[in-house]
């Protein structure tokens, strides 16, 4: 049986001295982490990306799902957990990895796909990004609508265009340039950490673009762009699958996250 070291720095507040972590290689045997089971149900959820009614930009009608049970990661994936997928040559490197109480930030759709495909070899059961649908219903409480109103979606395009212009002045105001320990934002409603703090989830869903019914009740074709993946947290933002910060570029719309992490869900046996 094999086992591997790997010593992470806790920085200067605690010293030179580092703290030893030991797994086991061997396939299926990494601890799983701690996860919230969320129950089957209905779901009212918006599609994301971009759709047309005509020629007019509008909001995609609001669909009533048939959601399947979930059972998600309670936390965001922590540099520690991120280390030992890098330790082992399975996930790109990326900055962080000496502070196992910070999320693991700075990674992009691929890092986060590398890391659920370890995490399923190492546990024995499989780990995949939610889906922006999904991500909708882990938020629980703090789930938001990005919708406009009415008359936003109306015959004039200036009415969503300051509509967006508005919304877009008072996000950037949000901003929280300080990564935080995991805990700090609380939970949801269903015991889900940090959920709408500071940091962005990468989901699996691809941009969308759409055309609508002549009266916007249906969408009546679709088409996936996959090399924009929307994320979530304080709103839905949509980024370039390579892009590890896109507040310095790589934010295919919208105000951009202050920075991207990733949790993952379990697929259900």
């Amino acid at each position: 049986m094999q086992r591997l070291w790997v010593f992470v720095a806790m920085g200067v507040a605690l010293g030179t001295a580092g703290v030893a972590l030991i797994w086991d290689q061997t396939p299926g045997t990494l601890p799983l982490p701690p996860t919230l089971h969320i129950a089957a149900g209905p779901q009212h959820y918006r599609p994301a990306g971009e759709f047309r009614q005509g020629t007019r930009v509008v909001d995609a009608p609001v669909q009533t799902l048939a959601a399947p049970a979930l059972e998600v990661m309670k936390h965001h994936v922590s540099q520690a957990d991120y280390a030992l997928c890098m330790a082992e040559g399975a996930c790109p490197q990326v900055p962080g990895g000496d502070r196992p109480d910070l999320p693991q930030t700075n990674v992009n759709h691929l890092d986060a796909t590398a890391y659920a495909h370890w995490l399923s070899d190492r546990t024995g059961v499989t780990w995949r990004l939610p889906t922006d649908a999904e991500w909708q219903r882990l938020a629980g409480d703090r789930a938001l609508d990005d919708g406009f109103s009415a008359e936003a979606n109306g015959e004039d395009p200036s009415r969503r265009w300051i509509a967006s212009y508005r919304r877009e002045v008072e996000r950037r105001g949000e901003a929280d340039l300080m990564v935080h320990p995991s805990g700090h934002f609380g939970v949801n409603d269903l015991g889900v950490a940090d959920i709408a703090g500071n940091v962005w989830e990468w989901t699996d869903s691809c941009f969308q673009n759409g055309t609508l019914s002549p009266d916007g009740t249906q969408i009546t074709s679709q088409a996936d762009y996959c090399g924009v993946r929307a994320v979530q947290g304080k709103h839905r933002g949509f980024v370039i699958d390579f892009v590890r910060d896109a507040r310095s570029g790589g934010c295919a719309a919208g105000v951009p996250p202050d920075y991207l992490g990733f949790r993952l869900v379990r697929t259900q046996s």
